[in-house]
């Protein structure tokens, strides 16, 4: 399995960017809480059982059970992490990443926000195109244990 198709199962580039600042906000301190004392367990355990991969796949209604290709890329996605999950580093390596990878899309947010409508003409592409970057990035290692563990 390739790098570039490995991170398609972690995550949507469109959606991930179009998740609001707020939430960001909240799926940081969400994954970033068990970091704190070491275990990353229920943190993992958002990404494989709860909402967090819905909203980077943009599951709307994560309570319905719809069969839409979102919520079908997100139930996949969540899979992958669970079925590769034989150790405590890789839970640790994709919590980091999803992390790492709110982060940027909560500075994203933080940055769109502070443009008018002036300004948002001349740098609103390179501001996204930096955050993707910084997207890509975030996943990487995640994507390499994914890859090494397969």
């Amino acid at each position: 399995m390739k790098a570039s198709d490995i991170l398609g199962k972690l995550y949507d580039e469109e959606s991930m960017m179009s998740i609001e600042k707020s939430v960001a906000d909240g799926f940081v301190v969400l994954l970033g809480g068990g970091q704190a004392n070491g275990d990353v367990s229920l943190a993992f355990l958002a990404l494989t059982q709860g909402n967090v991969l819905d909203a980077c796949f943009g599951v709307v209604n994560p309570t319905r059970r719809d069969d839409t290709p979102a919520y079908r890329a997100a139930r996949d996605g969540k899979f992958l992490l669970d079925e590769c999950a034989t150790t405590d580093e890789f839970q640790r390596t994709a919590v980091e990443a999803y992390f790492e990878a709110f982060q940027v899309v909560s500075d994203y947010r933080s940055k769109m926000s502070k443009l008018n409508c002036i300004t948002r003409c001349f740098r609103e592409k390179k501001i996204r195109k930096k955050a993707q970057k910084k997207l890509v990035a975030a996943f990487t290692d995640l994507g390499r244990a994914i890859g090494e563990s397969r």
